[in-house]
C-alpha cells in the first residue's frame, strides 16, 4: 500500500512538472497569448517588401509555410498583382514606388536609350556597347518616388538596394534618409533575403522614427531563373524567404515596434517557364528581311524577353512601320508595336518612348551568357507575369482577400496609410477596401525558443527520463 501511495506521488509529481514545463515552453514561444483585446488601428511606419518574381500562383505552393501562411491571416490577400510592361526588374521597381507606368517615370526597360542624352542607361555594363552608360540612379525617374515625397513632407525614410536607387544620387535634391543601395548591401556581405531583411529590421530598431521602409529581397527571382518554376531550388529559396521574414518579424516585435508597423509583402512580376534560350533577334529572317527593306538596322537595347527598336539618325518614321510588319509576320513574336501609335501598353516617354518594341513569344528568351528555364518580361497580359500583394498590421483588415490589383496602387496606398498621400502624382488608386481596424494587437507568433523556453523543455525532459528510474528503485 505504501508503494502504491508513494508510486501515485511520483506521477502526480510528474504531472504538475510536465505541466508547469509545458506552460514555460508555450510563455517563451507565444508571447502573442498577452495581447490586449481592443481596436488597434494606428500605424507609425510602413515596410513595403518586394520579393522579385513571386508569381501570384506561388502562395499556393507546399512549401509556403505558416510564416506567411500568419501574414496573410493577419491581413490582406490581393489575387494577383498586374506589373507594368516590360515586365522586367527595373521598370516595376519603379513603377512600385512611385505609382505610375513607364510613360510617366521613365525607366522603360532594364536597359534604354535616351534621345536627349543620346545614352542608354542600364543596369548591366557593356563594354562593346557605344552608348552605354550604367550611371543609373533616382536622377533618371521622372515622376516623384513615394519617399522622395515623404521626405518632403518632414518623414524620414529608408530605401534598401531598392533598383534606380542608388548612392550618390537623388531626385530634385532629395535622397532618403538612409540609403543602402545594391552595391553597398553587396560590400557587407548582406546581399541575400535574409540580410536585407535584417537591414530594415535594425534600421526601424536604430531609429523608430523612421516612417517608410521599402526593401528588395532578390532570392526567388534568381532561382526562377536558373532552376524553373517548378523546381526543388525554388522551394528551398522560398524557405528561406519565410526565415528572413521570421527573424525581421521577431527582432519589430521583441523590440516593442511590430504593433506600429504595417508591411506590404509584393513583387514586381511573375515568372514563365522557359523551353529555348537560345533566341537573337537579330539572327531571324524576319529581322533581317526588314532590315534589306528598310535599310535601317536599329539599334537595340537588349533584355531577355523585350527588345527595344530604336532608328537613331533616322528622319524617315513610316520606316518604322515597314520594319514593324516584317516582324509582326514572325511565329516567335507575341507583339510588336511602334510605340508612337499604341499608348495602351504606355512606353511612349516623350524623351525615351522607342520607335518599335518587340515582345517576344512566352517560352523563348533571350541568351546573356546563361541557360535559362525561367524568363519574365512579357507582356503583362500573360497570367505568368502576375505578382503578389499582400499587406498586414495595425490600421488593415485581417484574413481578408481583394480581387487582383494595379502595381501602381502600392505606393498612393502606403502613403495614405501614414497620412501623407495629399499631393502625390500616382497614377494609382489607394486600396481603401484593404483598411480597417483590428480586434487586438499585431504581436508576432512564432517565435524561436529562448533560453528559458530551452531549459523549460530540457527539464521536462529529464524528468520524464529519470523518474521512471525513481519508481523502479521504490519497487526494489
Amino acid at each position: 500500500m505504501k508503494l502504491k501511495n508513494n508510486k501515485k506521488s511520483v506521477i502526480f509529481a510528474l504531472v504538475i512538472v510536465a505541466a508547469l514545463s509545458s506552460s514555460m515552453s508555450i510563455m517563451a514561444m507565444n508571447q502573442y497569448d498577452t495581447m490586449v483585446l481592443n481596436q488597434v488601428s494606428t500605424v507609425e511606419r510602413v515596410v513595403v517588401f518586394s520579393v522579385d518574381a513571386f508569381r501570384f500562383d506561388y502562395l499556393q505552393r507546399a512549401s509556403v509555410g505558416p510564416i506567411f501562411k500568419w501574414i496573410m491571416e493577419e491581413g490582406v490577400t490581393a489575387a494577383y498583382s498586374v506589373p507594368s510592361n516590360p515586365t522586367v526588374t527595373a521598370v516595376n521597381h519603379v513603377s512600385l514606388i512611385t505609382g505610375n507606368h513607364v510613360d510617366e517615370h521613365g525607366i522603360i526597360g532594364n536597359s534604354f536609350y535616351d534621345w536627349e542624352d543620346n545614352k542608354t542607361y542600364s543596369l548591366f555594363s557593356d563594354s562593346n556597347d557605344p552608348y552605354r552608360d550604367t550611371n543609373t540612379g533616382l536622377h533618371l525617374i521622372t515622376s516623384k518616388p513615394a519617399v522622395i515625397h515623404a521626405e518632403e513632407q518632414g518623414a524620414k525614410t529608408c530605401v534598401i538596394a531598392w533598383p534606380y536607387h542608388d548612392s550618390g544620387t537623388n531626385y530634385g535634391g532629395i535622397v532618403p534618409t538612409y540609403l543602402y543601395d545594391y552595391d553597398y548591401m553587396g560590400a557587407q556581405s548582406q546581399r541575400t533575403d535574409l540580410g536585407i531583411a535584417n537591414k530594415a529590421a535594425q534600421t526601424i530598431i536604430d531609429d523608430p522614427t523612421v516612417k517608410m521602409v521599402w526593401a528588395w529581397l532578390p532570392g526567388v527571382d534568381s532561382a526562377g531563373h536558373y532552376s524553373g518554376v517548378d523546381s526543388i531550388t525554388l522551394d528551398n529559396v522560398i524557405g528561406a524567404l519565410e526565415n528572413a521574414f521570421n527573424k525581421f518579424y521577431e527582432k519589430l516585435e521583441k523590440n516593442d515596434l511590430l504593433k506600429t508597423t504595417a508591411v506590404f509583402i509584393v513583387s514586381d512580376h511573375g515568372m514563365a517557364e522557359v523551353t529555348d534560350s537560345e533566341y537573337f533577334l537579330e539572327d531571324r529572317t524576319s529581322f533581317l528581311d526588314a532590315v534589306a527593306a528598310t535599310g535601317v538596322t536599329p539599334y537595340i537595347a537588349h533584355d531577355a524577353a523585350v527588345e527595344l527598336l530604336y532608328f537613331i539618325g533616322e528622319t524617315n518614321v513610316t520606316k518604322a512601320e515597314v520594319f514593324a510588319t516584317y516582324l509582326d509576320a514572325d511565329p516567335t513574336i507575341q507583339a510588336v508595336y511602334v510605340n508612337a501609335e499604341n499608348d495602351a501598353i504606355n512606353l511612349n516617354h516623350p524623351n525615351r518612348g522607342v520607335n518599335i518594341s518587340v515582345w517576344i513569344e512566352p517560352g523563348y528568351s533571350r541568351n546573356f551568357g546563361s541557360t535559362y528555364v525561367g524568363m519574365h518580361g512579357y507582356l503583362n497580359t500573360n497570367e505568368d507575369m502576375r505578382g503578389i500583394f499582400i499587406a498586414s498590421g495595425p490600421g488593415i483588415k485581417q484574413n481578408a482577400t481583394i480581387s487582383g490589383i494595379d502595381i501602381r496602387s502600392v505606393a498612393p496606398t502606403a502613403l495614405a496609410l501614414i497620412g501623407l498621400d495629399s499631393g502625390f502624382g500616382a497614377e494609382g488608386t489607394i486600396l481603401t477596401e484593404i483598411f480597417g481596424t483590428r480586434a487586438d494587437d499585431y504581436i508576432y507568433k512564432y517565435y524561436t525558443l529562448t533560453d528559458e523556453g530551452n531549459y523549460a523543455f530540457f527539464s521536462l525532459l529529464a524528468m520524464l527520463l529519470v523518474i521512471p528510474v525513481i519508481v523502479r528503485r521504490r519497487r526494489k
